[in-house]
């Protein structure tokens, strides 16, 4: 996954608004800068996920954390996120088995024993199964049953890859694998 920000002022200091990246345990976040802390030498940042959109807490409200000042440092053009193979909720995936391929959307995740699924909070863990709602590969559709209800299937993450969208084919917006 690829994923461009604006260009900012790399040479210009860190303020509120500013959109900053940082490590930790050597995975690398990213964030807006939501306040600096009266001592000057921390930052209160609101996380983003993957996809630049703020991170909810379950309560609501956005999830902050605090970072050094010396730790953040100024998004450039040139940043991409590492890409991970985690699903998340509103990916797009394709499912093989025995030849056949299908398209869906990750609609929710639950344990295969019955207990309550971590999933939702600390993205997927790697145990639970996967629901998705079929899909058309051209044009995004969802696809329905003889009941007018919505196809749904359940995979684990071994049978799944992860699928970009290209919106901009010529023919009509087209699932892409990796």
């Amino acid at each position: 996954m690829n994923i461009r920000l604006l260009k900012l002022d790399r040479d210009g200091e860190i303020t509120v608004g500013s959109v900053v990246k940082y490590k930790i345990d050597r995975k690398q976040y990213v964030g807006e800068v939501y306040s600096i802390l009266s001592d000057g030498d921390k930052v209160e940042v609101i996380m983003y996920d993957k996809r630049l959109r703020p991170l909810m807490r379950g309560q609501g409200g956005f999830r902050i954390r605090k970072i050094n000042l010396s730790a953040c440092k100024l998004v450039d053009e040139n940043f991409k996120f590492k890409s991970y193979d985690d699903f998340t909720i509103g990916d797009v995936v394709m499912q093989k088995s025995t030849g056949v391929k299908k398209y869906g959307v990750i609609i929710g995740f639950h344990h295969p024993d019955g207990l309550s699924s971590t999933s939702y909070e600390n993205g997927y863990n790697g145990t639970d199964m996967i629901d998705c709602v079929e899909i058309h590969k051209r044009g995004l559709e969802r696809k329905r049953n003889l009941t007018g209800g919505l196809k749904r299937f359940v995979s684990t993450n071994k049978r799944l890859t992860l699928c970009e969208v290209d919106l901009w084919h010529k023919f009509g917006p087209k699932i892409v694998a990796k």
